[in-house]
C-alpha cells in the first residue's frame, strides 16, 4: 500500500490514499540531498524501480511480523503473502513512465511474494499480472469496493475476506499467457504495513496500521534495523495504545512498545543486536535531542534497557 502524505518540504511527489497515524517512533531527519539537476533528473527516471523494490521489501517484513505476532493482534485476516502494485495509485501523468520503466499497465502487478507463503506455494511470481480473484475480474472487485486509487488494497482485502484454509482461484497473466492458480490463504495478524513516500526517517501507527516512510527504508542499513522500527509500531497496535494520559503514561507505553517490538522482530527471525544499531545511528544524528519526543527516553537509555532484557519467550507471540 502506498499513501499520500501531501506536500512536504522536500518537494517530493506523493501517491494516493490519506491515512492518519497517532504514534511515531522517530521524528523526521533532514531531507536526503537531492544533488545536482542532472542527478535529480536521473532519479526521476529511476524512482518506479526503486519504489517497487521498497514495496517488496516492506511486504516481506509485513509477512514475517504478522506471522511472529501470532494471535496477539486485535484482529486476524486471511493472508496470501502478496504485494501488489497498481497504476491507479499514481498520478496519471506518470503512467507512461511506469509502463516503460517497470511494465505497469492496466492490470495490477505482483511485486512481492513472501518466501514460503501461500502465493509462492501456489506458483505466483513477482511480475505476474493479476487478472481475477475467484470469479470476479480485478476491475470489478475494485469498483465493487469503491477503491479507485487504493485498488491494490482492495484486492488484498478481497483475499483477506476468503476463509483461511479455503482455496480461491487466482487468474494471472505471465508473459502474455493466462493461467489459473489455486491460492490457499492462512490466518495472520491483520496489521498492515504501509509505505508512504517521504524523505523523512519516520514510522507511525494508528489502531490498525503501521506506516514506514521511504526515507526510513533508505536510512535503514539492514532489514534488522527496519524490523526494529516496524516491530515497535506493531507493538503499539497490539497493545491498543492511545493518545493522552500524560507524559508518564505515554513513556510507559513507549517502553512497552520497545520491549514488545524487540521480541516481535526476534520471533520474526531478525537479529535484535543488529536492529539496535538503528537507535545508535539515530542518536548519533540527534546531538541536540530534536528527534526525541518527551514521551521517549533518550536513545542511549532505550538501547541500554533493551540490551539487558531477558531472552524472548515462545514464538509466535501469544496474546497476553
Amino acid at each position: 500500500m502506498i499513501i499520500n502524505n501531501g506536500a512536504n518540504a522536500c518537494g517530493e511527489t506523493h501517491m494516493a490514499g490519506p491515512t492518519r497515524f497517532a504514534f511515531g517512533l522517530v521524528a523526521a531527519l533532514a531531507c536526503i540531498s537531492g544533488g545536482n539537476s542532472a542527478t535529480g533528473q536521473q532519479a526521476m527516471l529511476e524512482w518506479p524501480a526503486r519504489l517497487r523494490a521498497d514495496l517488496a521489501r516492506v511486504a516481506a517484513l509485513e509477512w514475517r511480523l504478522r506471522e511472529a505476532a501470532g494471535n496477539s493482534c486485535p484482529a486476524q485476516i486471511s493472508d496470501a503473502g502478496l504485494a501488489i502494485d497498481d497504476r491507479r495509485a499514481y498520478a496519471r501523468r506518470d503512467w507512461p513512465l511506469l509502463q516503460s520503466a517497470v511494465g505497469l499497465s492496466e492490470l495490477p502487478v505482483v511485486v512481492g511474494v513472501a518466501t514460503g507463503g501461500p502465493a509462492e506455494q501456489a506458483g505466483v511470481r513477482a511480475g505476474d499480472e493479476l487478472v481475477s480473484i475467484g470469479s470476479d475480474p480485478v476491475g470489478a472487485i475494485v469498483t465493487r469496493r469503491g477503491a479507485s486509487a487504493l485498488a491494490a488494497d482492495a484486492l488484498l482485502d478481497e483475499i483477506g475476506a476468503v476463509q483461511a484454509g479455503s482455496v480461491v482461484a487466482v487468474e494471472i497473466r505471465r508473459g502474455g499467457v493466462l493461467m489459473t492458480l489455486p491460492l490457499k490463504p492462512v490466518q495472520h495478524c491483520a496489521i498492515r504495513l504501509v509505505l508512504f513516500t517521504d524523505r523523512g526517517v519516520e514510522a507511525h501507527s494508528d489502531t490498525r496500521n503501521v506506516a514506514i516512510s521511504t526515507g526510513m527504508l533508505a536510512f535503514a542499513r539492514t532489514d534488522d534495523e527496519l524490523a526494529l522500527a516496524a516491530g515497535h509500531e506493531f507493538a503499539h497496535v497490539i497493545n491498543g495504545d492511545r493518545r493522552g494520559g500524560g507524559i508518564a503514561k505515554r513513556r510507559n507505553m513507549e517502553d512497552a512498545a520497545d520491549e514488545h517490538g524487540l521480541r516481535l522482530m526476534g520471533c520474526a527471525g531478525y537479529d535484535q543486536a543488529s536492529g539496535l544499531t538503528l537507535f545508535e545511528r539515530l542518536g548519533a544524528n540527534d546531538w541536540l535531542g530534536f528527534l526525541r519526543a518527551p514521551t521517549h527516553r533518550s536513545w542511549k537509555d532505550r538501547i541500554a534497557r533493551l540490551r539487558v532484557l531477558p531472552a524472548a519467550g515462545p514464538c509466535p507471540v501469544a496474546k497476553g
